[in-house]
């Protein structure tokens, strides 16, 4: 049995490697899908271009308009005359967040109390919340310096020290694992586990229907061989190949990105294992309802693409509704991308994750069990 297996994997992995064609999607796809994600899909806050109508022209609303371009976060983009400038920038795409200082800003707010207005491109709602709170808090720690120093003159003007009569609380927050807050840091484990998804299901989906249009299944099925042992033997390559394009991907990623490896390396490469029950299950599955290597690839990308969206990879799952939160438990892509993210960001082990590993177990061995069953009926 285990020699035929191997002539079977054998043969399967020279006719996958013949093709130069398969071989820049083996090799280059894993790399080129790392490096273009890592860099492309990033959400940090930066040079957002601001558009500012400055009505007030005094120190303080020049003070407030440095205070937001100060950082990374915003870039002066215009400066426009009106309200109405201002919201033709944002029509136009030339800023995606305005603020408009009013007329006898600096005066009101010497008095005590002053309003600023600020005007954000809602059209892309992720960006717009984030650089709404950026703004803000720019804006708040700008008013209480104004009110502290307020407070200091008044102190001042009557004989005696402002450091005990005003109350100062200092908070400094502590970033755990990712100090930076770089995007690439929580996106590119999710990619890695997306590359996996894309090559072994789609590999494995589209290496059997070839194999059912060129007629050679059949002509394979009148020699002296199981189902199961066809079955292994088509599929254990593709894993091979899986763990090849996960140990390059993953130098990529520490290479350009600096990802962090704190946990063990054996622990993320028997997670995969897991994983792959998965992934090439789902391709043995949609080799037995596809008659072409076009059908096959059409219900890969069928399945992939919620499978993405429900993984937690770039939308919290935390905010999804309820029934939809339930709905991912049975996503494999949500537990692998946990795992990986746990272990070699924050050095977790697999008993820390042993919720996340043990669904991720069962949704492999049901997934890779029902599809067995159908490929060995189908050609039985």
């Amino acid at each position: 049995m285990i020699a035929m297996i191997l002539n079977v994997a054998r043969k399967e992995l020279v006719q996958t490697l013949r093709d130069r064609k398969m071989l820049v999607i083996l090799i280059l796809a894993p790399v080129l899908q790392v490096v273009l994600f890592g860099f492309a899909l990033n959400l940090d806050l930066t040079a957002q271009p601001l558009a500012v109508v400055d009505s007030d022209h005094t120190r303080a609303s020049r003070e407030i308009v440095r205070a937001l371009t100060g950082g990374d976060g915003f870039a002066l983009a215009k400066v426009a005359d009106d309200e109405a400038s201002a919201g033709r920038a944002l029509n136009d795409g030339e800023a995606s967040i305005a603020l408009v200082v009013p007329r006898g800003y600096g005066r009101r707010l010497n008095q005590g109390r002053a309003e600023l207005a600020l005007i954000v491109d809602g059209s892309d709602s992720n960006t717009a919340l984030r650089a709404g709170q950026e703004a803000s808090q720019i804006l708040s720690a700008q008013a209480i310096a104004a009110q502290r120093a307020k407070l200091a003159a008044a102190f001042a003007s009557i004989g005696r020290s402002s450091d005990r009569g005003i109350p100062e609380l200092d908070a400094e927050p502590r970033v755990f694992f990712n100090p930076q807050l770089r995007s690439a840091i929580f996106l590119v484990p999710g990619v890695l586990a997306l590359v996996l998804l894309v090559i072994t299901m789609m590999l494995t989906a589209m290496g059997l229907t070839r194999e059912k249009e060129m007629g050679t299944l059949e002509q394979i099925m009148v020699t002296p061989i199981r189902p199961v042992e066809l079955m292994l033997g088509k599929t254990l390559p593709f894993a091979a190949l899986g763990l090849l394009d996960l140990g390059v991907a993953l130098s990529v990623s520490v290479v350009v990105f600096d990802l962090p490896v704190r946990g063990s390396l054996v622990a993320v490469y028997g997670v995969t294992l897991l994983y792959l029950m998965t992934t090439l299950g789902l391709g043995l599955f949609i080799s037995t309802v596809s008659a072409t290597q076009q059908q096959a690839m059409l219900t890969a990308f069928f399945i992939m693409l919620p499978a993405l969206l429900l993984s937690g990879h770039i939308f919290p799952i935390a905010n999804m509704p309820e029934p939809v939160q339930w709905l991912t438990q049975v996503n494999p892509l949500r537990h692998y991308i946990e795992i990986v993210r746990g272990v070699l960001v924050k050095g977790a082990s697999l008993e820390d994750l042993w919720r996340q590993t043990a669904s991720l177990a069962a949704i492999g061995v049901i997934v890779l069990a029902g599809a067995s069953l159908r490929f060995q009926k189908r050609i039985a």
